[in-house]
Order: C-alpha cells, then sequence, then structure tokens
C-alpha cells in the first residue's frame, strides 16, 4: 500500500514485467510522485477504485485483462471515467482509434524518461485542477 502525502499527486502503474514495474516506480517516486502498482489488468481495476488516483499507466499487453479491456471499463465506470490514462506499450501501433481516443497519452516503450514524465505531469496537473473545479 501507499502512504500519500497531503497534495501529492498519485499514479497507478499497471505493468506486468516486475523490472518495467519497479524502474516507472522509481522514477515517478523520484518526481514526487505517490505511486500504486498493479501487475495485471484486474488488480488495476480495483487500485483505479479504490485510489482514485489523479493518473494512470496502462500496459496493453496483460495477463488476465488486455490493457485495451482495462482502458475500457476506465472510460465506461463513473467513478473512473475521468482519470487520464496514458498507454505506455510496445503495442499501442496496434490501437484503434476508437481506443486510442479514449487515452490522454501514448508512450512508446522502450519510453524515453523525460517523455514520460512530461505525459505524467500533463495528465496529473489536468486532473487535479479539474478536481478542484468540481
Amino acid at each position: 500500500m501507499t502512504v500519500v502525502e497531503s497534495g501529492q499527486r498519485t499514479v497507478l502503474v499497471i505493468e506486468d514485467d516486475p523490472w518495467t514495474r519497479t524502474i516507472t516506480t522509481a522514477l515517478l517516486a523520484g518526481e514526487g510522485f505517490a505511486v500504486v502498482e498493479a501487475k495485471n489488468g484486474e488488480e488495476g481495476l480495483q487500485l483505479a477504485r479504490m485510489h482514485a488516483p489523479h493518473a494512470v499507466l496502462l500496459d496493453l499487453a496483460l495477463p488476465t485483462k488486455s490493457g485495451l479491456e482495462v482502458l475500457r471499463e476506465l472510460k465506461s465506470d463513473v467513478a473512473t471515467d475521468n482519470i487520464p490514462v496514458i498507454i505506455v506499450s510496445a503495442y499501442s501501433s496496434l490501437m484503434n482509434e476508437q481506443d486510442a481516443s479514449q487515452a490522454s497519452g501514448v508512450v512508446q516503450k522502450p519510453f524515453d524518461y523525460d517523455d514520460l514524465v512530461g505525459h505524467v505531469e500533463r495528465a496529473t496537473a489536468r486532473s487535479t485542477f479539474a478536481a478542484a473545479l468540481s
């Protein structure tokens, strides 16, 4: 479980590869984000509903539920439909136009550190701003 300090932005990383998940988590934590980790799609959906993160980083190739299934479920659930979802995958070119339009961004693996952090910064800033308005 992740302890979130007041005002800290939370990112849910849904990634089945332990090495990639660990590196991504360390990079984001080093930038001041609270990070919640999920190793598969089912766990990711549960944690998204439980933590209401400011953004989700989502791999497409996941066990139990594909990343596309997770994306569709997040966007069809009123509790999670406003959470920005950033696809982080080597297979993002396989997404159709409708699925791609539901994502807030796409980062191709292997990812560039600055590109990933930039996407997360923009997504969490939008999420934080939207929450302040409601």
